[in-house]
């Protein structure tokens, strides 16, 4: 039972550090590139745009990078410290930029909100619709 546990938790960390692997790779080709191309886009920019269009060619997302991706959506958050503590260092902005970085923080987080929403309403109906049976499908 112990041995079979070790196996399985040996092939899932397999899987996530193929999928770590494939990550930097694609980064380190779009660093690569704009380097000796010298071309106006951040490296890792390209690298995660060369890395979509990989995975559309494949057809799916391998269960690897699957597995890194969750992880590093679970830590975003840590993305948005420095920004926040950057705020610190803004404390001797004028009322007026204030109020303008405030109305900018607020209409961006309401377009990104509605944004996704949107995306959530689209994607449910499409799934809704797909696992309907041949003949009926759900009208919302």
């Amino acid at each position: 039972m112990i041995a079979l546990k070790t196996v399985i938790a040996l092939k899932k960390a397999a899987l996530w550090i193929g999928g770590a692997v494939l990550l930097l790779a694609f980064d380190l080709l779009g660093r690569t590139l704009v380097g000796s191309l010298s071309l106006p886009v951040p490296g890792p920019v390209l690298g995660m745009l060369l890395l979509l269009l990989a995975l559309m060619l494949y057809g799916r997302v391998p269960r690897g990078l699957a597995l890194v991706g969750e992880q590093i959506l679970r830590l975003l958050v840590l993305i948005f410290l420095p920004a926040t503590v950057g705020i610190y260092f803004l404390r001797d902005l004028a009322g007026g930029d204030w109020l303008a970085l405030i109305a900018a923080m607020i209409i961006g987080t309401l377009i990104s909100l509605t944004l996704t929403a949107l995306l959530l309403a689209r994607l449910i109906r499409r799934s809704s619709g797909a696992q309907a049976p041949s003949g009926e499908r759900h009208e919302s």
